[in-house]
């Protein structure tokens, strides 16, 4: 929709999305990307959708509704949520890296947030948490988020942008849960695209066995390559190793060398017993909050095949799929705004 078209479609939007409760989370997704905050706030005071909504429905189902349009000023300039799902050792991180570049997105990874909110010394309660080997609560994770969205809506307002520069935020490692997903749907706006990364548990633990990251530049690797049940995912290697050094270092007699120099090694998570447990608990917990993505019409399936060859497939259906979404947006707008001025004529 063009400039134009949102002043036109902001209050039929607005009343849409409020009238039909929590049945249309997904054409709410549609009206956060497409029409600004002011203008969704100005069509709810404006109208008189929010009275008309509580004359069916419960009374509890319409404020939910309610609570999402009016977000926190903080975060009038956010551009819409991304999620990107999966198992651990799928390749989340590397997905979502490359996706940031090919989207323009801003990354946000929680286990990175908590670790750099740790060195804060006021954040003694959280470094405790986090020592202790504790999973970090729901509520500590969307604080955290937060604070780190309030920033970059800062930056926005700073540039005087009244849209985000940015196509949408990116958030690897949460939600895990459906409370998770749940909560992030209320306490900043509704996820717009999920992106769920499929990969067999027998591929994710040999590739862990040989995941090296470089202790100087934080750069990946990997030692171990893939060629089984149609997935292909050859080593990634520091140029110029040989399979004598990839020996060494698999026998522990010498770690290989990052191209920066930089020794390489292994993660403590990535230990077999460690990283089989960790799958375990995955599985136990995924399938309710892929369901609830599934629910609201934005989750969108990708089967790994060959690796960072996969990317720029993944791409163009990502690419197909919110252009879709965006002509169904488009066309149910246009129709909820006919009936409103055909009403308006009778």
């Amino acid at each position: 929709l063009n400039s134009s078209c949102h002043s036109s479609l902001s209050s039929a939007c607005v009343c849409l999305c409020v009238r039909a409760q929590t049945t249309h989370k997904a054409f709410y997704n549609f009206v956060v990307a497409l029409v600004p905050r002011q203008e969704r706030m100005g069509a709810l005071q404006s109208s008189n959708c929010s009275s008309a909504a509580s004359d069916g429905g419960s009374s509890s189902s319409s404020s939910s509704i309610r609570r999402r349009v009016t977000v926190q000023t903080d975060t009038d300039h956010l551009p819409p949520i991304w999620v990107i799902l999966g198992p651990p050792g799928s390749g989340k991180g590397t997905y979502a890296d490359w996706l940031k570049k090919r989207f323009h997105l801003v990354h946000l990874s929680t286990g990175d947030l908590a670790r750099e909110a740790a060195q804060d010394p006021a954040n003694e309660e959280l470094r405790r948490i986090m020592n202790a080997g504790e999973l970090l609560p729901d509520s500590l994770i969307i604080d955290l988020l937060q604070q780190r969205l309030v920033k970059l809506s800062a930056v926005s307002r700073a540039a005087g942008g009244q849209r985000p520069v940015t196509t949408a935020l990116l958030l690897d490692g949460f939600p895990r849960t459906e409370t998770q997903a749940q909560l992030l749907d209320e306490a900043l706006q509704p996820v717009s695209l999920a992106v769920r990364i499929h990969l067999a548990d027998k591929h994710i633990l040999a590739k862990l066995r040989g995941r090296r990251m470089c202790k100087e530049c934080g750069n990946g690797f990997n030692t171990v390559g893939i060629d089984e049940d149609g997935v292909v995912m050859p080593p990634i290697l520091p140029e110029g190793t040989t399979q004598a050094q990839i020996e060494a270092d698999a026998t522990g007699v010498e770690p290989l060398r990052c191209t920066c120099g930089g020794l390489l090694g292994r993660r403590k998570d990535d230990d077999p017993a460690v990283a089989a447990f960790r799958l375990e608990k995955h599985h136990a917990t995924e399938g309710p909050v892929v369901e609830f993505y599934k629910k609201q019409g934005v989750l969108l399936e990708h089967h790994v095949k060959r690796g960072l060859e996969d990317m720029e497939g993944l791409a163009k259906v990502m690419e197909g799929y919110l252009q879709q979404r965006a002509r169904d947006a488009t066309a149910a707008a246009v129709a909820l705004t006919g009936q409103a001025q055909l009403r308006s004529k009778l």
